[in-house]
């Protein structure tokens, strides 16, 4: 069943009302191109006229509520659904991630508090991305900073008016503790090249730097829900974090702010990643393997089996080919 079959037999209405993924299309050198970043689950592609894969043997309980609640909610909204979606996102070579506790913010994010840590690492991107690029340092495209709904330390009163914080450095998985917006300059003038160079490993890079610290997850995954720039995004992102907590939670990996366990996967919002009519829209980042997997179009229902053959498994299969935006294994 389709999910555009799908929607009509369970939440009633025609098909013309339904989500329509008919128009979704990954030549076969893009797929051979994603393969090389990582294996596909080829028993959920074999059949190319069934793109979504959705009938729904993955949804139990009240979870299938979810799901289904989600689904019309896509259904109602107008997505780009014939744009083909690989590299219709960029790379980052660096991807800094500062916490806000929001999950919606002003038009430019970064910069919705001025003098801010988030102001001032976007600054420090956008200054020095182009000489990385144009070097051709490090994997990747771009240096990149978003704001996030991770939360902020509350009881430190500089945490509070932004002017200092805790940045999550991606795809390395390390944390720079109490950056403050005064030394954003300095501090990324110093670790930037270290991080980009593939030459120090993360054991070594912590004993570098004593601000530096490791991230305890095996997994972070951002899902865009900037209702401010678009709505499309924010109302539908609840859905789909509900139901990535739900299955995550069946395979004892699900993390909250308040659960420092080790390793687990931590679902967080996150500002504008570009690309709204695509929505859902979700960046997947693994430790274990250094993997990148940004991915766009995605509903609820195709949830549960991201967290299967994406997140569970020690070696990653990527069910969805057609939904990549870009990927990438880092090198360093």
């Amino acid at each position: 069943m389709g999910i555009r079959d799908f929607i009509v037999n369970k939440l009633g209405g025609t098909a013309s009302d339904a989500v329509s993924e008919e128009g979704e299309s990954l030549s076969k050198g893009d797929k051979v191109k994603i393969s090389e970043e990582i294996k596909l689950t080829q028993d959920l592609i074999k059949n190319e006229k069934d793109k979504d894969h959705s009938d729904c043997e993955d949804c139990s309980g009240s979870d299938e509520e979810t799901i289904e609640a989600g689904e019309s909610t896509f259904a109602k909204l107008t997505i780009d659904w014939n744009t083909p979606l690989y590299n219709t996102s960029k790379v980052p070579k660096l991807h800094f991630i500062v916490p806000t506790s929001q999950k919606d913010w002003k038009h430019d994010a970064c910069k919705e508090k001025p003098g801010s840590v988030q102001d001032k690492v976007s600054d420090w991107c956008f200054k020095h991305a182009p000489g990385f690029e144009k070097d051709n340092i490090g994997d990747g495209q771009t240096l990149t900073c978003s704001v996030t709904s991770l939360p902020i330390n509350i009881m430190d009163i500089d945490a509070m008016r932004g002017t200092k914080n805790n940045v999550l450095v991606l795809p390395h998985f390390l944390w720079i503790n109490d950056l403050q917006a005064s030394k954003v300059d300095e501090t990324l003038d110093a670790m930037v090249p270290d991080l980009l160079s593939g030459d120090l490993d993360n054991e070594t890079l912590l004993a570098k730097y004593e601000q530096m610290a490791p991230s305890h997850e095996d997994a972070f995954v951002f899902i865009c829900s900037h209702t401010t720039r678009d709505k499309r995004c924010g109302v539908t992102a609840p859905y789909m974090k509900k139901v990535f907590d739900k299955h995550l939670q069946d395979h004892g990996l699900f993390r909250d702010n308040s659960d420092l366990r080790p390793e687990g996967v931590n679902v967080q919002f996150i500002n504008h990643v570009g690309g709204h009519k695509y929505a859902g829209n979700v960046q997947i980042y693994l430790r274990k393997t250094r993997t990148l997997i940004w991915l766009g179009r995605v509903t609820p229902r195709h949830i549960p089996t991201l967290v299967e053959h994406l997140i569970v498994p020690e070696e990653p299969n990527l069910p969805y080919p057609e939904k990549v935006r870009c990927i990438k294994k880092y090198k360093w």
